[in-house]
């Protein structure tokens, strides 16, 4: 695995516990330990959605990421990590973060790559559609 893309329903805050959960057992997973995170708050279109302080509260990370731009990590030992608000249905937001994800994957350097070298984690709700 060369990054980890996590989606989190940003309007969904019922369901933030369990999104959180689901997070820290990748977080600490050994084989993900050198692994870059981008986490993705997702349907920030739609009215009371959780803002990105809002959802780095709920997730466990604020003062945990590692800050957006070009942030040179390299012998620091930390992993990257941050968190991106979006809107896929509005096409808005995720662009930012798999430009900086793509910073973080060795060897490759264009955001096109990325989109194949990632796995995304996700879980449909019920019975409802992606978006």
């Amino acid at each position: 695995v060369d990054a980890v893309v996590y989606l989190v329903d940003a309007y969904d805050k019922e369901r933030f516990a369990e999104s959180k959960k689901e997070l820290d057992a990748l977080l600490s997973d050994e084989s993900l330990a050198d692994v870059p995170f981008l986490i993705l708050g997702n349907k920030i279109d739609l009215p009371y959605a959780a803002s990105e302080d809002e959802l780095r509260f709920h997730m466990g990370l604020t003062n945990f990421t590692t800050g957006k731009g070009k942030v040179n990590l390299e012998g620091t030992n930390v992993r990257p990590l941050e968190v991106f608000m979006c809107s896929i249905v509005r096409k808005m937001g995720y662009g930012d973060g798999f430009r900086w994800l793509s910073q973080y994957i060795k060897e490759y350097g264009k955001v096109t790559l990325v989109a194949s070298l990632v796995r995304i984690k996700y879980r449909p709700r019920r019975n409802q559609d992606f978006v």
